[in-house]
């Protein structure tokens, strides 16, 4: 039975919820995948987060312990360096990096897979960032390594975009993608579109902790660009950062302004466009007025859809309920499965 040593760079919400979901799934992973999880450490900001297990220890230990915020398990031994050093040393086949997400530079989780890649580890994120800014590097780096690369969770949660697409289009030309995909935009548009002022919209998402303090990030469509940036360069093989998307008409203000002015019939989203043009791949961000009976005109909430018009099934459409932390951490294990299944 094939035994995965796997490591935590980041034990946050999705950490945690991926562990739960470990300890619950054992039976399921060992019956229908003929597979062991093992976790062999984890580094956090949390006091006593800093652990390596040389020997693993199953999810479910490490859930009973309460760690990160609980006591060390049994058998931790202390870990003082880095997210450098313990992408380079600690024991695992896997690196699962969740560490927080910098959208301008993609940094330190695109350091961490560098040097979890560079020293024979396969690497799994749900941090957009890495891939955002160093796809292609990434991609190549794994590839020479021997290792695996994979990101389910950095789009959508865990709604299985790139694994669907991989499995399931071969030879598929992707010539658009499109839709609201940014879930705390839409919440706030959905109330607003119920007559809620904007700032008791943003209140309530701020008490769901779905946006921050400060939340200019989502509003002014920063989240939005770094995911469409993944998508173009993953699924169209472009080359863009975010900073090469173009934002128009974001942010507070001008969903009031929008609000004000729409017609009958309408709902706003904030969309992300892509789209290519020859071998040109351009992207953007804006508020769009939508029917609201279209497809996507329909979400609310938290939801959040993708359409992809391509050249063998048509127009796909993806939509996500109400995603959240456990729905990350299923994309997260579903690329640990498939590692484990190329390690084979």
């Amino acid at each position: 039975m094939p035994l995965v040593r796997v490591a935590l760079l980041g034990c946050g919400n999705v950490g945690r919820a991926l562990l739960a979901m470990a300890a619950e799934k054992v039976d399921a992973l060992r019956e229908e995948r003929d597979l062991t999880l093992t976790f062999t450490g984890g580094l956090t900001r949390s006091a006593g987060g800093w652990i390596l297990l040389p020997d693993g220890v199953a999810a479910a230990m490490l859930v009973a312990s309460g760690w990160p915020q609980g006591a060390t398990p049994a058998g931790a031994q202390p870990f003082a360096g880095d997210g450098m050093a313990f992408a380079r040393e600690c024991p695992a086949d896997v690196l699962v990096e969740l560490t927080a997400l910098d959208p301008m530079t993609g940094q330190p989780a695109t350091d961490h897979i560098r040097a979890a890649l560079e020293s024979g580890k396969s690497a799994v994120t749900a941090n957009k960032g890495p891939i955002a800014h160093a796809y292609r590097e990434l991609r190549d780096l794994a590839a020479a390594k021997g290792q695996r690369l994979r990101f389910e969770s950095t789009v959508m949660d865990g709604t299985p975009i790139f694994g669907m697409v991989e499995a399931c289009l071969p030879v598929t030309r992707i010539a658009s993608l499109c839709g609201p995909l940014n879930s705390t935009s839409n919440y706030i548009l959905s109330r607003m579109a119920r007559g809620e002022a904007l700032e008791d919209a943003l209140a309530g998402a701020q008490g769901l902790g779905i946006a921050e303090a400060d939340p200019s990030y989502d509003l002014e469509g920063w989240d939005a660009s770094v995911k469409a940036t993944v998508l173009a360069n993953v699924l169209m093989n472009a080359d863009l950062r975010p900073a090469d998307v173009r934002r128009e008409g974001l942010g507070a203000e001008a969903m009031r302004r929008a609000q004000a002015v729409l017609g009958p019939g309408q709902t706003l989203k904030q969309m992300v466009e892509v789209e290519r043009a020859g071998d040109e791949v351009t992207a953007n961000v804006n508020i769009v007025a939508l029917p609201e009976d279209d497809i996507l005109g329909r979400l609310s909430g938290m939801e959040t859809g993708l359409q992809m018009q391509t050249d063998t099934m048509g127009v796909l459409t993806l939509i996500e309920g109400e995603g959240g932390p456990g729905q990350t951490a299923l994309g997260v294990l579903a690329d640990i499965v498939a590692i484990a299944r190329d390690m084979r």
